[in-house]
């Protein structure tokens, strides 16, 4: 038989986390379907984002085998040091470095000087999960341009191999480094999912909900200004996602008080990866109009529920109309946003199934796993 490769991985939050989103999943997925062919090392934080406890029950500061079929690196944060760093890169002669971030210290920056100074001869993926999008780079912009700079007159990032998630981010990519860098473009992997039922779809009622983190890049003060314009319709709109802007999610109380009484939100905290099945079943669509997404997990989720979406033209998922499977609209025209809500909430049972069913066919259309996973399997031999 032979030996698999070696594939050392750095991720700031892992399994069992998931308060992260994204950036999580596309990781647990990737383990999931390729263990067969690699082994996978995950060195990764061992508490879940913005959480003071460690996970239970799981061992800290040691490799241990983790159920998803790869080996895990749970650090505590009191132990992160670019020596612990050093160490991880040293434990053996890894196959592929494959790195999950742009700005983190510890998961990617340290990793990267590291690789370097002293261990040029390890081959580097990164995969800046969206970070070079106009969206997240608006956030915290001066910073992330500094360090931008730094990065590119130091060379910190000379001899890796880029790993976009779309077109549209491989774009992003050569827009903020050039078109000389060298770039693969694999899209994420999707979360297997299978509902088993969906709740009734009432006329002129709709059950929308927003899955992402609470933060400004995502966008939901705007969504909340949308639903401020609809008058007649009974709308409610659940908000799933960690709170991770205090500031800015105070805002979003004040106009959430301020809406017509039509409009009922709540905040229904967090939901686990086991938990996703039956916020699926129970909701009609997914309201998301972020300011950037490279791939977009829960856009795809939905979906493949059978949940249309309403999102921005921020995302790889632009042609929803044409398919009937939702909106993907322009964030410079509220009324659009409103006219799509309102055209869901007036369907019957009958109607939105037709296009509960255009969203399955949609995702199933787009994502060919198979492809995906030969892709990948190619990225990491090369």
């Amino acid at each position: 038989m032979k030996s698999k490769k070696n594939i050392l991985v750095f991720v700031d939050w892992f399994f069992p986390g998931f308060l992260a989103g994204g950036p999580v999943q596309s990781i647990v997925s990737l383990v999931e379907r390729l263990h067969d062919e690699f082994q996978f090392w995950i060195f990764t934080s061992n508490r879940d984002l913005n959480s003071v406890e460690p996970y239970t029950g799981i061992t800290n500061n040691a490799w241990v085998d983790s159920p998803l079929g790869c080996k895990v690196y749970y650090a505590d944060s009191a132990n992160l040091s670019k020596k612990l760093v050093s160490d991880v890169l040293s434990f053996q002669n890894w196959d592929k470095v494959y790195i999950n971030s742009l700005f983190s210290k510890y998961y990617s920056i340290v990793p990267l000087l590291l690789l370097k100074q002293k261990f040029k001869h390890l081959p580097v993926i990164v995969a800046p999960r969206g970070m070079f999008g106009p969206g997240a780079l608006s956030i915290k912009k001066f910073k992330k341009k500094g360090f931008l700079f730094y990065a590119k007159h130091s060379g910190l990032h000379k001899r890796v191999i880029w790993h976009a998630a779309s077109s549209r981010e491989a774009s992003e990519i050569h827009k903020a480094l050039g078109k000389d860098v060298i770039l693969r473009t694999v899209s994420n992997l999707p979360k297997r999912l299978n509902p088993k039922t969906k709740s009734r779809k009432e006329k002129n009622h709709l059950k929308l909900f927003f899955s992402s983190r609470i933060s400004p890049v995502k966008n939901v003060l705007f969504a909340l200004e949308v639903l401020s314009l609809i008058k007649t319709q009974k709308i409610q709109f659940h908000l799933y996602g960690l709170i991770e802007n205090e500031s800015y999610w105070n805002q979003c109380k004040q106009r959430i008080v301020d809406l017509p009484k039509n409009i009922i939100v709540e905040h229904k905290g967090t939901y686990s990866s086991a938990e996703a099945l039956h916020v699926f079943e129970d909701e009609d669509a997914l309201f998301l109009p972020t300011l950037n997404e490279n791939y977009g997990h829960s856009i795809v989720e939905s979906l493949s529920c059978g949940c249309p979406a309403i999102i921005s033209d921020q995302t790889p998922w632009k042609d929803l109309q044409d398919y009937g499977a939702g909106y993907a609209l322009p964030l410079s025209d509220k009324t659009e946003f409103v006219k799509a809500i309102e055209r869901l909430s007036e369907m019957n049972e009958d109607e939105f199934s037709k296009m509960r069913n255009q969203a399955i066919l949609y995702i199933e259309q787009k994502i060919d796993v198979n492809s995906i996973i030969q892709q990948y399997t190619s990225l990491f031999h090369e």
